[in-house]
């Protein structure tokens, strides 16, 4: 943040430092606890607090409401924090930070949400990685150890699995300072991971306890076998290579109708977490993914696997399956990426059209259109590719400018040097989408 908006603390020790804020919130109130939540970075420029008693009484407010710090815009009402303020800060222990004249507060609010952005992908990335390999663990019928020992190379720290009194730990030992973050397991026990930095969702760690507790259970061979067959069918059937009647006897055994199919897709492995008892569900394992098909639009397998990315089809007839299971298929490709469940409504956006297009198709685009606005960027000091941001997400070049903080001519001049190095004309529509197909490949691609 110090980088980003020039805010330097002036109060709090390092502890207090690595409080974690939940968002930020400003006001001129002297009393603003009722208006407060927990975690929160509260700023103001102290226009009310113009004596001792009113810095008393709202640095206490703050402390009883729990807020992470407190940002003191400096410049506008005051030339520096007020003693009275600092003093009770420290008293309290209530960190301070400080704003210089020109740094908005919006400034901070911009990157505490691109700093949250970042660390929810950061967290779907793990879970994607740590999901592909423990379904290929369930595959391979691993052993509860070698679980552990493949999570915690993917996780990092220490895990620990407690039940029924025998503990299992894999990974490096824990150092001074680690966070801990503790779930349950369903039939008993605990499942801890003890890390540099555990911030963050817990999914994860609740996606591993699933695992670990399939892993703990007798796999079926036989239905094992038929969920196989059950997924080379259906992929034959997508492919147009086999008649969709061939399922029926399949549907038959588990009582589904053969209309109003839905066909949900997780990646491989994921059949061993779907519910046993309850319900008509036909599943099917297939390389690279799992397929369940389940009666109605709303019909859902839920437990476990309920905390997969996971891809669901319209509710087609038995006729239409083969278009059910390509749709699911590409809803689990964005789902991945996004996290939670993707229907066929997310394959009518953008991204779910991107996310369809194999892998290399949308490198030109990066290549002709927005690798020289970087190369010119990084030559010449400039900020095209950022501008070209805020006005692909803006449309309008009064609002790009207001949150670029830049006079309107300058944005229309950067748009038309940006038509000098690509070809393309941000303000005509085509040239825009392919901009923005541009820019969407270029934060896809995988960085070092």
């Amino acid at each position: 943040m110090v980088e980003v908006v020039g805010v330097v603390a002036v109060v709090g020790d390092d502890p207090a430092l690595d409080r974690v804020v939940r968002w930020t919130h400003p006001t001129e109130l002297v009393d603003p606890g009722d208006y407060l939540r927990e975690g929160e970075l509260v700023c103001t420029v102290g226009s009310a607090l113009t004596d001792g008693p009113r810095c008393r009484t709202f640095a206490r407010s703050l402390v009883t409401a729990g807020v992470a710090a407190l940002c003191f815009g400096v410049g506008d009402v005051h030339d520096q924090l007020p003693p009275a303020l600092l003093q009770s800060c420290e008293d309290l222990g209530l960190p301070v930070l400080v704003a210089p004249r020109g740094a908005p507060f919006s400034a901070i609010s911009d990157y505490l949400r691109t700093r949250e952005v970042e660390a929810r992908r950061s967290d779907t990335r793990l879970s994607q990685r740590l999901v592909g390999r423990m379904l290929g663990g369930l595959r391979a019928q691993a052993p509860v150890a070698t679980l552990l020992d493949t999570a915690a190379e993917v996780m990092g720290g220490l895990l620990e699995l407690e039940v029924d009194g025998a503990r299992t730990q894999r990974g490096g030992a824990a150092a001074p300072g680690w966070q801990a973050r503790t779930v349950p397991m369903r039939g008993g026990g605990l499942l801890r991971w003890t890390a540099e930095s555990v911030a963050g969702s817990a999914g994860p760690l609740v996606q591993l306890a699933h695992v670990l507790e399939v892993a703990q259970r007798e796999r079926d061979v036989e239905d094992s076998l038929r969920r196989e067959r059950v997924g080379q069918l259906l992929l034959l059937v997508e492919d147009r290579m086999l008649n969709p009647a061939a399922l029926l006897p399949f549907l038959d055994e588990v009582e589904l109708a053969s209309s109003d199919l839905t066909v949900r897709a997780w990646h491989a492995g994921a059949a061993a977490l779907l519910p046993t008892e309850g319900g008509s569900l036909l599943v099917g394992e297939a390389p690279g993914v799992t397929l369940a098909l389940s009666g109605g639009p709303l019909a859902s397998p839920g437990g476990p696997v309920s905390e997969l990315p996971c891809g669901v089809s319209s509710s087609l007839p038995l006729s239409r399956l083969g278009q059910a299971v390509a749709e699911a298929r590409a809803a689990l490709g964005l789902a991945t990426s996004r996290g939670g469940v993707v229907g066929p409504e997310g394959l009518t956006t953008l991204e779910g059209l991107l996310r369809q297009q194999p892998p290399g198709r949308l490198e030109p685009f990066v290549d002709q259109l927005i690798a020289p606005l970087v190369d010119s960027d990084r030559v010449h000091g400039t900020s095209h590719v950022q501008t070209l941001r805020f006005f692909l997400r803006s449309g309008s070049l009064i609002d790009t400018a207001r949150e670029s903080y830049l006079h309107v001519n300058t944005v229309r001049h950067r748009l038309r040097r940006i038509q000098e190095i690509t070809g393309r004309d941000p303000l005509a529509f085509s040239d825009r989408a392919a901009l923005a197909i541009a820019l969407w490949a270029l934060d896809e691609q995988p960085r070092p």
